[in-house]
């Protein structure tokens, strides 16, 4: 079984031969550990996500389109894993940042902000919302505003050098 294709192991693992799995798993963890390692920089990490990709595959196997692309796939699936395990880090770290600031000094950081960000004129404020406090592309953002990503471009550039200068007024006004 070890001279058969990934498509005829991917065929055999459809039909329920868990050992078919099993070896396209020694076939491509490999590379799948290479290319999560690659993404996250750390070997432990990278181990735990190539782990759960392959888990993953094993899972979303009937899933896969053309079973002679598992390496592709599989990868692919890796790539995802490592992406979300970034953001949820990320997010991870900036809660912890966030809890460590006094809760008084956070809720006036917090309140300066939303004034500033009430100060600007309708035209950026919009686009700095929708981009960056409820996460939409710019894409999106320009389809809704009904405007060319590079408009969009301009116009959080812009609201991000007048947020900037208020927020500086602010502080030197105290």
């Amino acid at each position: 079984m070890n001279n058969c294709s990934d498509k005829d192991l991917v065929t055999a693992c459809l039909a329920g031969d868990r050992s078919a799995y099993g070896l396209l798993v020694k076939r491509h963890y490999k590379l799948v550990f290479l290319t999560c390692l690659g993404i996250l920089g750390n070997v432990y990490d990278a181990e735990d996500i190539a782990q759960d990709a392959m888990l993953k595959g094993y899972v979303k196997i009937g899933m896969l389109r053309d079973s002679s692309k598992f390496s592709q796939w599989i990868t692919r699936i890796a790539k995802s894993l490592c992406i979300n395990f970034i953001h949820r880090k990320k997010y991870a770290n900036s809660v912890a940042a966030e809890r460590a600031m006094p809760a008084n000094q956070r809720e006036t950081d917090n309140d300066k902000l939303q004034q500033a960000i009430e100060k600007l004129p309708q035209e950026i404020r919009a686009p700095l919302v929708m981009y960056y406090f409820d996460g939409q592309s710019v894409k999106t953002v320009a389809e809704r505003l009904e405007t060319s990503t590079s408009t969009v471009y301009l116009k959080l550039r812009t609201a991000i050098t007048e947020l900037h200068n208020l927020l500086a007024k602010q502080g030197d006004s105290e």
